[in-house]
């Protein structure tokens, strides 16, 4: 079995180069192949540098490669053509693996033959940080269509490359760099997962998240942006006539008007971060029709279509 791992990055060259380390750092056993593919996603810092110094120290086992266009779904998706594994695995440039990372991902294929889609457990690396980008959930659960794909993070996700072959690529629309900036890796699992597959989530492969925010404002843009593109994907499968996607919109819309209240002892920073999120939603509402309605040339690149 060969697993390719993938790495997607823009101007983060300081924290890429503390997650290649780390992830070199692991115990690799003889069981599996493996390689690493970095995509460099139009950055201005010295992350070309970073990825070169890595291929130079380890020759064979590290591949670069560079996508102009802006938006993290691009990136996934030059990675994985670039990539030669039967599993394929996405991290960020800000994670720090566990030492038995790559094992406990092979331990979990090769155990399951019938296991197409796996999510890992993703802690924050450090005290201080704003709680977000981070599923601190120990317990080992098993996912299946009706269900919208929530129970995974795109610092920490595996497929079998089946999965792709048949519902098609991240949808480019969606994503980090993006006006939606986020649940691109939602709106795949949920694909796959209507698809017929199962997701199983695995608390022992583990990463830890230094995603860098300390700062309540930061969180709440992360939240904002994300919400987006939780609207987005909904609205992508209501036009295609999902009548569960309606139903979960349906019971979101109900939810707002509570959710928008202040508990009588909510701390400030939770309360700021979920009324981005509402924001988030209700743009996202208002914009996504339009855009998901286009059948442009992206939306045939990265839509599943």
């Amino acid at each position: 079995m060969k697993i390719s791992v993938l790495i997607c990055t823009r101007n983060r060259a300081k924290s890429l180069e503390a997650t290649l380390e780390r992830f070199f750092e692991q115990h690799f056993a003889e069981t599996y192949e493996y390689e690493l593919i970095v995509v460099d996603n139009n950055s201005t810092d010295h992350t070309r540098q970073v990825a070169a110094d890595c291929v130079s120290c380890h020759p064979g086992f590290v591949h670069y490669a560079r996508e102009m266009r802006k938006g993290l779904s691009y990136a996934r998706n030059t990675a994985l053509a670039a990539a030669r594994g039967e599993i394929i695995v996405y991290t960020d440039d800000d994670v720090l693996v566990s030492p038995d990372w790559l094992d406990e991902i092979h331990r979990e294929f090769a155990a399951d033959p019938d296991l197409a889609l796996l999510g890992g457990r993703v802690l924050l690396a450090r005290e201080g940080l704003q709680k977000v980008s981070f599923l601190p959930s120990a317990e080992r659960q098993w996912f299946a269509f009706p269900g919208d794909g929530g129970f995974a993070m795109g610092a920490n996700m595996a497929f079998r490359r089946e999965v792709f072959d048949r519902v098609g690529l991240f949808d480019v629309r969606l994503g980090a760099g993006r006006f939606f900036a986020g649940a691109d890796e939602v709106e795949m699992f949920y694909r796959a997962l209507k698809a017929g597959y199962r997701m199983l989530y695995a608390p022992n492969v583990l990463v830890y998240h230094d995603h860098d925010r300390t700062r309540v404002e930061q969180a709440c843009r992360l939240e904002y942006g994300y919400a987006k593109g939780c609207s987005a994907y909904l609205i992508k499968h209501i036009l295609r006539g999902d009548t569960y996607a309606m139903r979960v919109l349906y019971w979101l819309l109900l939810t707002l008007p509570r959710r928008w209240q202040r508990g009588s002892d909510e701390l400030d920073d939770t309360f700021r971060r979920r009324r981005a999120q509402i924001r988030g939603i209700v743009i996202g509402l208002v914009t996504a029709p339009l855009v998901m309605w286009m059948k442009n040339g992206e939306q045939r690149l990265g839509a599943g279509d």
